[in-house]
């Protein structure tokens, strides 16, 4: 586990995206600047590309696996490469932690996969990194309530004392969104968590202790700084 890249990033904004796995289910999105939020859904990949575009993110956090388990080429039954492994290395340390998932080869998640690894692509083409997260487990890992919780997620989340949600606004979507662009602010100012292997993609995380720290400028310790790269819960 490793932390995140530094810097004085207070103005910074953040792109979270609860990505479905279908264009006709809604993607909730969540643009962060500094504390305050604009919230809302998308649909179509057209819809997620001209959010982009108005917003300029300098990060987006996608809630949605965005690489294949090192040995697979696909997620093909038939494939031979089926015979190797359903998980990544990061799905093994999220089962070491005690946090629960849906593997991607299982059902529906085969289609997220697929359309986030494809947005993942197009992204980083036009020079904006992109980094996997999973807000079910940064949810366990500051000890609030996960989606299926809506109230309760939202009263969470008030502890951040974000602009522009209010206590009773957003759907289960827009508040893992939040909970997606939250995660990207502590990976900018190197205050996350990372799991897994390069080879595949890393999960970002926050560290348990960062629900009361997130919006202040303090580095946690951590292992060695990560880079995104610039070339290349609910099931959505």
């Amino acid at each position: 586990m490793g932390s995140g890249r530094t810097g004085n990033v207070s103005a910074a904004c953040v792109l979270g995206l609860d990505l479905a796995g279908s264009p006709r289910r809604p993607t909730g999105f969540c643009v962060l600047r500094g504390r305050r939020v604009h919230v809302g859904h998308a649909f179509s990949d057209e819809d997620i590309h001209g959010l982009v575009e108005s917003a300029a993110p300098q990060l987006v956090a996608i809630d949605a696996p965005l690489a294949l388990p090192a040995g697979r080429c696909c997620l093909l039954d038939t494939c031979s490469c089926a015979r190797t492994t359903h998980f990544r290395v990061s799905d093994y340390e999220l089962r070491r932690l005690g946090i629960r998932f849906f593997p991607m080869t299982l059902g529906p998640m085969r289609q997220l996969t697929r359309r986030g690894m494809l947005l993942k692509v197009a992204l980083e083409a036009v020079g904006i990194p992109v980094i996997e997260t999973y807000p079910g487990g940064a949810q366990d890992l500051w000890s609030i309530p996960r989606q299926r919780d809506t109230a309760g997620l939202r009263r969470g989340l008030a502890r951040f004392r974000l602009q522009g949600l209010g206590r009773s606004e957003g759907s289960p979507h827009v508040l893992d969104a939040v909970t997606c662009a939250l995660v990207g602010k502590l990976y900018l100012e190197g205050r996350a968590w990372s799991l897994g292997s390069p080879e595949e993609a890393l999960m970002i995380l926050p560290p348990p202790s960062s629900a009361r720290t997130v919006l202040s400028h303090r580095q946690t310790r951590g292992g060695p700084a990560l880079h995104c790269q610039q070339d290349s819960s609910d099931v959505g």
